[in-house]
């Protein structure tokens, strides 16, 4: 299994760079990465962000760091951005792709994601809360063409649509687990959430 964090998103609702935010005495880009890398042993490790000093971070700690030079295209530009880099490497023929501003996600969760997914014959899985579907994501390698040909703002969720007989979903109880740092309300919410 392989792992893409997306953290190029412009922060434009939060008033500025949510990754840099304060939880829990350290920056929220280094807060997810503990988060990920406790959860599993990756095999393949990359970064996408617009910043050189998130790029710089992951890069110490064995991610393959990609700059995004045009993060106001959306975030399909991150997801082909990986992608390419994937399909430019031994790949393990599956990719967890995860955000890096949802710090209520439990690193149990991920683990149980990957385990569930392993153990079925499943193309895709989507971690969701009732009817409300989030990150991470599970894609094989078999969707890197039909991921390079996201439209400008298009997710994962384009491809889980299209292809809802090949999607396994893992199912949790805690919506808060999906939840985005979006916003100064999210996240004062979080840290008051988070002990």
């Amino acid at each position: 299994m392989d792992l893409v964090i997306l953290a190029a998103g412009e922060g434009k609702r939060f008033g500025g760079d949510k990754l840099l935010a304060d939880i829990k005495g350290i920056k929220l880009y280094q807060y997810m990465e503990k988060i990920y890398n406790q959860a599993y042993d990756f095999d393949n490790k990359i970064i996408v962000s617009k910043d050189g000093e998130i790029l710089k971070y992951y890069k110490g700690r064995g991610f393959t760091s990609i700059y995004n030079d045009k993060p106001e295209l959306g975030k399909s530009r991150s997801i082909k951005l990986a992608v390419e880099e994937l399909k430019k490497i031994e790949n393990s023929g599956s990719v967890l792709f995860g955000v890096c501003d949802q710090p209520l996600l439990r690193s149990d969760t991920i683990s149980k994601i990957i385990d569930e997914f392993q153990k079925s014959n499943k193309t895709i899985s989507s971690v969701r809360c009732g009817n409300r579907l989030g990150n991470p994501c599970i894609f094989s390698n078999k969707y890197f063409d039909e991921l390079l040909r996201l439209g400008e703002d298009e997710g994962g969720k384009k491809l889980i649509k299209a292809h809802i007989c090949e999607v396994l979903f893992v199912d949790i109880e805690n919506e808060d687990e999906l939840m985005d740092i979006d916003t100064k309300d999210a996240y004062n919410y979080v840290l008051k959430k988070i002990h």
